[in-house]
């Protein structure tokens, strides 16, 4: 990684950023995980307080068809206690949902405030909350490509995050990515593609990679289901893949980026914004 960077600010002096003051897309991950519950009221509402370009989130769709705003399949003992830890979202409805209290302390983030009794949102919820904000969201399709009896069919996410996006007239303030990029080739015209990706799913043969080919390169690959965007893990991106991005007319938005120098290098090297679980320390650092 350190190297990749480096190599790319060497180059900087013969390019010019992609990125203009103003254009860098902040993006508050799962609302801001590193400072609050993930994926709760509280880390959405922190997320629009720093001043984010866009929330970023997940989906899962429940029994009964509600787009639940929650990054697991299976309900996880390590962040929710109650009846139904251990099975499968697609299996239980949204009120057996709300059953469940997702507050816990979580190892690799220490420092977060824990919502207490904290309750899964449902996308319509997150979308009341932006009410009065100009801010786009950055949704996932959380489908479990190599399990899919774990997730609902792509059609039903893509149907279902559109219909809640329409409700509150912010069709065109939404981004649908997902690391099964069969998803986005179904996402109606107008509304950006994000193409997720890491050194797991791009790779010969991946059952991530919808109707697209490997043998093509990453940055074709993603175009070739429509992708606007190209969002990597942020440890593989370098400056060859930031101007193979840029020169195909395509954003780069790399995730997880928590460390502010890394961002700060990420930034010089042309990427178009970042994905961080600290919003509040990287809209100051930025």
């Amino acid at each position: 990684m350190k190297r990749a960077i480096a190599a790319g600010l060497a180059a900087l002096a013969l390019m010019s950023c992609s990125n203009n003051p103003g254009d860098f897309d902040l993006q508050g991950h799962r609302g801001a995980r590193g400072e609050f519950t993930e994926e709760s009221r509280q880390a959405f509402e922190r997320a629009l307080e720093v001043g984010v370009d866009t929330l970023e989130l997940d989906v899962v769709m429940t029994a009964d068809h509600v787009p639940a705003v929650w990054h697991d399949p299976i309900i996880e003992a390590e962040k929710c206690s109650g009846e139904y830890v251990g099975k499968p979202v697609r299996t239980l409805t949204f009120e057996q949902l709300q059953t469940l209290d997702c507050g816990k302390q979580l190892t690799d983030f220490p420092d977060a405030s824990v919502v207490e009794n904290n309750k899964i949102l449902q996308l319509d919820n997150v979308f009341k909350l932006a009410k009065d904000h100009e801010v786009r969201f950055n949704i996932e399709t959380k489908i479990e490509a190599e399990k899919p009896e774990l997730s609902a069919p792509p059609q039903e996410f893509v149907d279902a995050i559109v219909a809640s996006a329409d409700r509150f007239g912010r069709r065109d303030d939404i981004m649908i990515q997902s690391f099964d990029w069969s998803s986005l080739e179904l996402v109606p015209e107008g509304i950006e593609r994000v193409a997720l990706y890491d050194s797991t799913t791009f790779t010969p043969n991946s059952v991530w990679l919808g109707s697209a080919t490997y043998d093509d390169g990453v940055v074709a690959a993603a175009q070739s289901v429509g992708a606007t965007v190209l969002s990597p893990d942020y440890e593989l991106v370098d400056q060859d893949l930031v101007n193979q991005t840029h020169a195909e007319g395509m954003k780069l938005i790399p995730w997880t980026v928590n460390d502010v120098d890394t961002a700060r290098s990420l930034k010089k090297l042309g990427c178009d914004g970042i994905i961080t679980d600290y919003p509040g320390k990287m809209s100051e650092a930025l």
